[in-house]
């Protein structure tokens, strides 16, 4: 099973792309997709579209895991949070690619199994369950990782095939 974890962002969209066999998790690709900020709004929706569109046609994804929006956070910044969202759900929809949703929380426990993990903690966690070839450049890239092992944690049945 090939899964892509998406941790939605306006200013990084961070992503991770594992692969689970035989109860084996490995590290395939993780990066941000990072629209410049002197873009509008718009123009970095469309570029975060066109990212996540790149990634999935890149190879056949059997899953799509993406972070929900969290509770205390403004308003202003949950709207953005949800289209974001509504843009990676867009593209997984055009392609038929299941989607997942958890919450923040959720995917801190699969992980670091403390849903209350820091951003830090996640990180570390990632990179000591993958042992990817580099460590990680940022907290959005781990996120995105993370939201890809809690689909398999929560999927065993499926990943282990």
């Amino acid at each position: 099973m090939v899964v892509l974890g998406i941790d939605p962002g306006g200013a990084n969209t961070g992503y991770g792309v594992i692969e689970s066999k035989d109860g084996r998790l490995r590290h395939i690709d993780s990066g941000c997709i990072r629209p410049s900020r002197k873009l509008a709004f718009a123009e970095k929706l469309l570029v975060i579209y066109r990212g996540v569109s790149d990634l999935l046609d890149s190879r056949e994804f059997d899953a799509l895991a993406i972070e929900d929006v969290y509770q205390g956070i403004n308003a202003r910044t949950a709207a953005r949070i949800g289209h974001v969202r509504g843009i990676v759900l867009l593209a997984a929809a055009e392609r038929d690619i299941p989607v997942s949703e958890y919450p923040p929380n959720e995917i801190k426990s699969a992980v670091v199994g403390n849903g209350h993990a820091s951003k830090e903690q996640v990180k570390f966690m990632t990179e000591q369950i993958l042992r990817p070839d580099r460590q990680f450049e940022s907290y959005d890239e781990a996120d995105g990782v993370a939201a890809a092992i809690c689909w398999c944690h929560r999927h065993q049945e499926q990943a282990l095939r």
